[in-house]
């Protein structure tokens, strides 16, 4: 009689265990969020300049109430220019000037902190994560931008969620560029 007890009680706590576990993956988690809805940023340099070239910086916000690791970060889509650096800058402060790119050693240590893509960086709750890069024109081109920072997360079960900031960063020479050449209206 103790043994059959001991059977239902184990069964009981097993399916116990098992719907915490149902409870647990069916919660909807999700990584990091974008308040941008596109549009863009573009500028462009005077007739008769050698090379057009401009950095940029987007914002994603971990709105969870647990920690998120960043996979990967890739640009959807490139033309006309070339990315010559891609970075992250994790927990920017508010107190702090801005997350300015800089190799100078004489600059304070709050500018520049950036790391990697691939450096695993995990973002806090209630948190950002800002993505920055710099672009270069090509040779050929008088115009071009680069649209769309696609940022691949993982949550603490192990899913991956994917974002994409629609946002357009564009540069070029001259005036009068058609919106399709640099990426938004108005440059």
């Amino acid at each position: 009689m103790d043994k059959g007890r001991a059977v239902v009680g184990v069964s009981v706590i097993g399916a116990l265990v098992l719907a915490a576990g149902l409870v647990v993956e069916t919660v909807p988690t999700q990584g990091l969020t974008t308040s941008t809805t596109g549009g863009g940023v573009c500028g462009t340099y005077p007739e008769g300049s050698a090379v057009a070239a401009a950095w940029f910086m987007t914002d994603l916000q971990n709105e969870t109430d647990h920690d998120v690791r960043v996979r990967t970060v890739r640009i959807a889509t490139i033309e006309g220019v070339r990315l010559e650096h891609l970075a992250l800058a994790p927990h920017p402060r508010t107190s702090s000037p801005g997350v300015i790119i800089t190799e100078d050693p004489d600059q304070p240590a709050e500018y520049g902190r950036t790391v990697p893509v691939g450096s695993g960086v995990v973002v806090r709750p209630h948190s950002d994560l800002n993505v920055s890069g710099r672009i270069v024109l090509d040779p050929d081109r008088t115009a071009g931008f680069v649209r769309g920072v696609v940022v691949t997360t993982q949550d603490g079960l192990g899913r991956l969620h994917t974002v994409t900031e629609p946002i357009a960063f564009g540069t070029g020479i001259g005036t009068g560029h058609d919106a399709s050449e640099i990426g938004c209206h108005g440059a």
